[in-house]
């Protein structure tokens, strides 16, 4: 089914991404979410004999993330992109700035009436555009579009996951306890029938 809206959005920062373990913070609710763009990218190697394609390898890049909400407070500024919040109120950037790196979990619609839950694991924000623009005899709100670049977690090289509402294997609670924490699925495993 299609995607036909966008509700909610949240983050979680990554404290832990090795061989040893994985731990998120818990997700922070992000309001006003427009919308968000994954745009993989993948490079693939190709190896020529006897005239023809004879082998291809494709490995994944890295994974462009946009999204645009309808405002980011000044704590929010803060903390998706390692700013400092000022004593005087507000917050201040400097070159010695350094964003955490960060899920992104969200649920869309689909054109069924369900939802689709779905993560992405690791990434960081970079800077958003800057720009006000005076009236011109209407209204035209003016939105902060944040880019990120995303990629696989180091502990176990996922990088998305998604469920939808209607797949069979769902959980039935799944609308009240996927924004808790960060799901990391695990391989369903099938025993083969004799």
């Amino acid at each position: 089914m299609a995607i036909v809206g966008l509700e909610k959005l949240f983050y979680s920062k990554i404290t832990k991404d090795d061989a040893d373990g994985l731990t998120f913070e818990k997700p922070k609710y992000l309001p006003g979410v427009k919308e968000i763009k994954i745009a993989p990218k993948s490079n693939t190697e190709k190896l020529y004999a006897e005239n023809k394609v004879w082998e291809q390898a494709t490995t994944l890049e890295d994974i462009e993330v946009t999204v645009n909400v309808a405002d980011l407070t000044n704590e929010q500024s803060a903390d998706l992109l390692g700013q400092t919040i000022a004593t005087e109120g507000g917050t201040f950037a400097s070159s010695d700035d350094i964003a955490p790196y960060i899920a992104l979990l969200y649920v869309a619609n689909k054109s069924n009436g369900k939802k689709r839950y779905g993560i992405l694991y690791k990434g960081k924000m970079s800077l958003p555009d800057d720009s006000s623009k005076g009236q011109e005899g209407k209204v035209d709100y003016q939105t902060p579009e944040m880019k990120s670049t995303f990629q696989p977690l180091q502990n176990n090289g996922m990088w998305k996951y998604n469920v939808d509402e209607d797949d069979p294997n769902c959980p039935s609670d799944i609308e009240t306890k996927f924004f808790e924490n960060v799901i990391v699925p695990t391989k369903k495993v099938t025993t083969p029938t004799t």
